[in-house]
This record gives structure tokens, C-alpha cells and sequence, in this order.
């Protein structure tokens, strides 16, 4: 129980991760008990974890739904906890806001170049096409007319 809750200390894990560190050290019979306890004592749930992942991922690290997946998956989620998890995911503003930075950056040197710098940087962030080119767009948009990102068209003044 140490070593898990130790390993637990660091972040929040999956029970498979879990599962795969202590089998390392312990029997298998030892490393079941372990964990109905953890998941008794509400030290394990995979569906707050994988809520949490993608959160974070969103929040500091925008990804695209397909690579958010391949994560959960390594870890050990199920396949069904990962799509309750990713309900509702907006892959279009995770992409705007992976973006953003990078935007900025590229800002003088010109549409080729900005488009094909950025298309690849979110391609590599998992995002498909379709999301890439509105985010590039949108981007390259408010670089032109920097009024245009940060105008509020409902709210009245």
C-alpha cells in the first residue's frame, strides 16, 4: 500500500499504471488486493482520472481528440472511459489556443510560410484538417486585424 500511495503522490495514475508499477515489486495476488483497496478508498477511479488528464491536456497543453486517446490508452484506460471522457470535446478551440503562441511568432513572415509552420506544429498535436485549416485561418485573421480577436461583438459599451 506505501509504494502505491507513493507513486500515487506524484499525479494522479490510472489503476493499470498502478497495476504495472507494483507488479514490478510484488505478486499479482498482493497488487489486486492493493488495488480494490485504492479503488475502495477512492485513491483510483479512472473516469475522474481520465477527466483530469484531459483538463489538464486542454488547459496546458491543448492536443486533438485522437491524441489525447492514444495517451489515455497507453496508460491503461478503457476504451469506453476514454469516450464518455472526450463527450463534448472542442477540438476546434484546443486547436486555436495550441496555436496561439506560435502564431504570434511567425507573425512577419508571411502567409506560406506562417500556414506551413503552424499546419504542422498542430498536425503534430494531433488535430485533423479540417480543424487546422479554420485554426490557421482564424489566426492569420486576427495577426491582419489584431482589433478582430479581441472585440467582444455581444457585449455593449
Amino acid at each position: 500500500k506505501r509504494a502505491a500511495l507513493r507513486f500515487l503522490a506524484y499525479r494522479a495514475r490510472s489503476q493499470e499504471e498502478v497495476r504495472r508499477q507494483l507488479r514490478r515489486l510484488y505478486p499479482p495476488e498482493v497488487v489486486e488486493r492493493v488495488l480494490a483497496y485504492l479503488r475502495e478508498q477512492r485513491y483510483l477511479d479512472d473516469t475522474a482520472f481520465a477527466q483530469q488528464w484531459r483538463q489538464h491536456r486542454e488547459r496546458n497543453q491543448p492536443r486533438g481528440p485522437g491524441l489525447l486517446r492514444m495517451e489515455l490508452l497507453r496508460l491503461g484506460v478503457d476504451a469506453e472511459v476514454i469516450r464518455e471522457a472526450l463527450t463534448g470535446f472542442d477540438a476546434a478551440d484546443n486547436a486555436y489556443r495550441a496555436g496561439r503562441t506560435l502564431a504570434r511568432r511567425l507573425a512577419g513572415s508571411g502567409y506560406p510560410n506562417f500556414r506551413r509552420k503552424l499546419w504542422s506544429y498542430l498536425r503534430g498535436r494531433g488535430f485533423d484538417d479540417t480543424v487546422i485549416r479554420d485554426a490557421v485561418s482564424r489566426l492569420w485573421r486576427e495577426l491582419a486585424d489584431p482589433l478582430d480577436g479581441s472585440v467582444d461583438a455581444e457585449r455593449e459599451e
